[in-house]
């Protein structure tokens, strides 16, 4: 009895785990933040703790290669609180604005690149200037992404004309004018954030506060956050970026595409209450609203129409949308039927692949034209190890010596440009492109490139560019797609009959 016993125990047992792991399988294929968001296991929500925010600030600081400013206590109090704004009060509008900025983010970082201007700064301008819309009009007459007003406008070279004509809100001539704005403040004030400032106050009253500082030098934000020259809206314009390019870090840094949505409470209070009395209702207070440790009384932003307190705060949802994936559509992209005619001439090149989380050994040789067992062949390890792991280094051997990479400012065949995406043309609209006008162009050319080039080869170097898109989405023109490809086909030279 004892061992029958013992043995109904055992496969009870054995069962029990059976039905787990088939519980976790079924949720793991309803849920997508546990099947898609594997590779996010140590994911960390956005923090804007005061440690956190100042480490951050002064690595960011330390980027830009600022030497002028410094972070202090009331940068640090002020950017954590539009971080906690954007990230948790604000987050489905940011969110928004987020997904309408990957449109245009590219042609403005590379805009900016060109000025010498950082690309966190490329993302949190406009952000908080128009919230990345083209049409954007203020109050006060300023226009478009980038906001500018008439007279700054025309300075820098955008036309405004009586037939409605008003190139203020064409995003890459405005870039283009922003990013001149930017650099040529960066070397008025010798500051990056002073130059941000100027975007918004203009040269002029920059100059006038950093004049009105005292005997500070004007280098440290709390003596231009008290000058009585600032409108409320004007003193929060710096930490509003600063914390805006913060985010667009996190983000990068993390692989999102959106900011993980967290459940809250919260209430808007007004000038005078006392930081004091609101501690002894609530113990958590400094943990939710870190902001508030330094100060005596709470702070009315004009942004925000008061001050958002946070009285309780959910740990943040990261779904699979959230997260930049690879799209079904491209992944591991086959190779053209014809690529084995591809013949190699000259020294071979040999290229160092990182796998990533969605590659296999099949699709890799596809994208490289090669085939499973010659990979196998140039990487013993991967005949010892237990399949293929993301972070692997495997050398592709036998590439073409004409193996090169080719973007909208490269010259084919004389014809320079001819590989920018034009405004709402589609990935494989591209492609067809692309290969049409490099089979045009260089058809004297011994060599012939674009046999086996395919939208999803194109996405695969530029998904993070292009985001989580298909062949049939409209793109933004302008964009410099890179195209790695070695398929070029060695074309057979006519020999002349002698007669």
């Amino acid at each position: 009895m004892k061992s029958s016993t013992l043995f109904s125990i055992n496969i009870n047992k054995k069962i029990g785990i059976i039905f787990l792991i088939l519980i976790f399988f079924a949720m793991s294929q309803t849920n997508p933040a546990l099947s898609e968001n594997r590779v996010n296991l140590n994911f960390k929500p956005v923090a804007f703790d005061l440690n956190t925010v100042e480490n951050q600030l002064t690595e960011l600081m330390a980027d830009w290669e600022e030497t002028a400013f410094t972070v202090d206590d009331v940068l640090v109090r002020h950017v954590s609180y539009f971080i906690k704004y954007y990230t948790v009060q604000h987050v489905d509008k940011s969110n928004k604005i987020i997904r309408r900025s990957e449109k245009y983010l590219h042609y403005i970082k590379k805009t900016f690149k060109k000025y010498g201007i950082a690309e966190e700064v490329a993302f949190a301008l406009p952000f908080v200037e128009s919230g990345f819309n083209t049409d954007a009009r203020s109050d006060a007459g300023a226009l478009g992404m980038f906001q500018f007003l008439d007279g700054t406008a025309i300075h820098y070279g955008l036309e405004i004309m009586d037939n409605g004509l008003d190139e203020r809100t064409n995003y890459k001539k405005s870039a283009v004018a922003c990013a001149k704005y930017l650099r040529n403040n960066r070397r008025v004030f010798a500051s990056t954030v002073l130059s941000i400032a100027s975007y918004h106050h203009g040269t002029q009253l920059v100059t006038d506060v950093l004049l009105n500082c005292g005997d500070d030098p004007g280098r440290t934000f709390g003596p231009i956050f008290k000058s009585s020259i600032l409108g409320p809206f004007s003193r929060e314009y710096i930490p509003q970026c600063l914390a805006a390019a913060l985010i667009y870090r996190y983000l990068k840094q993390n692989r999102l595409v959106m900011l993980p949505v967290p459940g809250f409470e919260s209430k808007i209070l007004q000038a005078g209450t006392s930081v004091k009395s609101l501690k002894k209702k609530s113990p958590s207070l400094y943990q939710l609203n870190p902001d508030l440790q330094h100060a005596t009384s709470i702070y009315p932003y004009a942004v925000s129409n008061g001050y958002i307190l946070l009285t309780k705060i959910g740990k943040p949802a990261l779904t699979a949308k959230m997260v930049r994936t690879y799209p079904d559509w491209a992944k591991n992209p086959d190779p053209n039927p014809d690529s084995g005619s591809t013949k190699i001439k000259g020294l071979p090149k040999t290229i160092h692949y990182v796998v990533q989380t969605h590659n296999d050994l099949s699709g890799i040789s596809g994208i490289f034209g090669t085939s499973v067992k010659v990979l196998k062949f140039g990487n013993r390890f991967l005949v010892k190890q237990d399949g293929l792991h993301s972070g692997d280094v495997i050398k592709i051997n036998g590439m073409a010596p004409t193996t090169r990479v080719l973007d909208g400012d490269s010259i084919v065949c004389g014809k320079p440009g001819a590989l920018a995406t034009r405004e709402d043309e589609t990935l494989e609209a591209f492609c067809k492109r692309v290969v049409k006008t490099i089979r045009a162009d260089c058809a004297s050319c011994p060599w012939q490139m674009g046999a086996n080039l395919s939208p999803a080869l194109i996405y695969y170097w530029n998904h993070d560019v292009l985001g989580a898109i298909q062949p049939d989405t409209p793109l933004a023109g302008g964009l410099s797609l890179k195209i790695y490809s070695d398929y070029r086909w060695h074309k057979t030279p006519v020999v002349s009959q002698v007669p």
